[in-house]
């Protein structure tokens, strides 16, 4: 698989599925715009499939001895959590489990399986969180100078946004989302969103370092997992801002950010595959790619 396919293929995309939800409005009207962003939620899990199976080859290209090794076990297992959770999702979402009206009503397996189960996600978030710890510290142990800028203080304060933004107008976390919504999903979404902002700003430190170093390839790497995070971690803002005014435009909204999410880590585990063959292994335990 090569990157400039995948890219081409997903900026095609970011233009495709604006356009199909509008058709299906103009014809279906809200019921054809909540079948487009089921679909697209579909279709991202899908691409999520594809990006573990890239991560993995990534990993392989490692040696266990070298700092990579651990850090991008780490990442694996953070995006098969996720699937984990993903596929939990998708039984909810089309109507493979069917969920009760009141979920205090449910059964004890019920209530695990629709309220405890959507913390899947942020036991992932953590695994990634540790990588992302294990690579600064890394970069940091070669005892090469490696200082923030002013324009990453900046990104950082951005990202930081999103979660207060977000708390702000936390009233409107329950309203809207292509799954059910209950009295316990505000709480998840805001842990989720904060948890997300720690990482995207990790992401930004690591950029930074990458950047010190030289960038290059490796700088298209985490470029790609940045606007992931960020784009993640915008999802639950955009169901903050727009749930009350225009339901179904958020819950597009939430999606079309999702499946830049996905794609975004598609993208990074092509690009590190194609940044480690051709640098000399001592290069790559140095620059931890």
């Amino acid at each position: 698989m090569r990157s400039k396919s995948v890219s081409r293929l997903f900026v095609a995309s970011l233009v495709l599925a604006p356009l199909a939800s509008m058709l299906a409005w103009s014809v279906n009207g809200a019921a054809g715009g909540t079948a487009v962003s089921k679909g697209l939620f579909a279709l991202a899990v899908a691409v999520e499939i594809v990006a573990l199976v890239e991560m993995i080859s990534a990993r392989a290209l490692f040696a266990p001895s070298d700092p990579g090794h651990l850090i991008w076990t780490l990442i694996v297992g953070f995006l098969a959590l996720r699937l984990v959770a993903e596929f939990r999702n998708l039984s909810i979402v089309f109507g493979i489990v069917q969920v009760p009206g009141s979920i205090d009503t449910a059964s004890t397996g019920m209530f695990i399986y629709v309220v405890a189960l959507r913390y899947l996600y942020t036991i992932g978030d953590l695994l990634f969180v540790g990588a992302l710890v294990a690579m600064i510290r890394a970069y940091k142990s070669t005892e090469l100078s490696f200082e923030l800028v002013a324009t990453d203080y900046f990104y950082i304060l951005m990202v930081w946004a999103i979660p207060i933004i977000t708390y702000v107008l936390r009233g409107n976390l329950g309203v809207a989302g292509i799954s059910n919504s209950d009295k316990y999903t505000p709480i998840y979404r805001l842990v989720a969103v904060f948890v997300g902002a720690v990482i995207a700003s990790l992401c930004l430190v690591i950029r930074r370092f990458v950047a010190l170093m030289g960038g290059g390839a490796v700088a298209r790497v985490w470029n790609s997992v940045v606007a992931a995070g960020i784009s993640r971690d915008a999802s639950f803002l955009a169901l903050a801002l727009l749930s009350s005014a225009w339901r179904p435009g958020a819950e597009f909204l939430e999606q079309y950010l999702i499946w830049i999410f996905a794609n975004c880590w598609l993208l990074a585990a092509v690009y590190q595959q194609e940044v480690v063959p051709r640098a000399p292994r001592a290069a790559v335990a140095e620059a931890l790619s």
